[in-house]
């Protein structure tokens, strides 16, 4: 399990993307603590191979304890498969990444 934090915009607004390694065609790695700390939000993909690896997991709780906003992009499974954590947070199929897309552009210009 290894994991991204993504810097997306000129004025330093942060993305940390959960993933498991078996989805690293989608993610590349990197550092994990120090990048959930420092992002704006967070962003995990649940795919059938991430959504009960321990690593996604726990990262998921790093997040909701630090009071990050929490987003999951879903690849091929239901709502009922996601971890009870995220059920209070927004998911998005990976097929509409670009409604994602849209909306983190938004977020980002605003705290410009």
């Amino acid at each position: 399990m290894k994991s991204v934090p993504k810097r997306q915009s000129a004025a330093g607004y942060r993305v940390f993307l959960s993933h498991s390694d078996k989805d690293r065609w989608i993610a590349k790695p990197d550092s994990v603590r120090n990048g959930i700390e420092k992002c704006d939000e967070f962003v995990v993909l649940l795919s059938r191979y991430s959504k009960d690896r321990p690593w996604v997991l726990i990262e998921i709780g790093a997040a909701w304890g630090l009071r990050k906003p929490i987003i999951a992009i879903i690849d091929k499974i239901g709502p009922k498969e996601m971890p009870d954590i995220l059920n209070p947070y927004k998911a998005i199929d990976l097929n509409d990444f670009d409604q994602y897309i849209s909306q983190f552009l938004r977020r980002a210009k605003v705290r410009r």
